[in-house]
């Protein structure tokens, strides 16, 4: 059960860094998470694969990793992007 949760927090947190390594993100500064971002994230991710593979088959630990990818990729910028336009809109 614990290796669930770790590689579910190894996702999460892969995905977020490899976000934060794009050019076009509004989460940090680019300059600031560059390169760094993007080793640890994919570090992170290929972590989470090989724990997802231990406590799971192959096919079903692929599909669950990269729906949890997919996952954050999709909801993050839109909330970021929410969260900001609300906070100019209250200036």
């Amino acid at each position: 059960m614990i290796v669930g949760w770790c590689a579910a927090l190894a996702t999460i947190g892969g995905a977020l860094c490899l976000y934060a390594s794009a050019p076009h993100q509004v989460l940090v500064r680019h300059d600031v998470a560059g390169p760094l971002c993007r080793v640890v994230g994919a570090l992170l991710l290929l972590t989470a694969l090989v724990l997802l593979l231990t406590v799971q088959g192959p096919a079903t630990a692929v599909f669950t990793w990269a729906t949890g990818a997919m996952l954050v990729w999709s909801i993050v910028p839109a909330v970021v992007r929410w969260w900001r336009f609300r906070r100019e809109a209250a200036r």
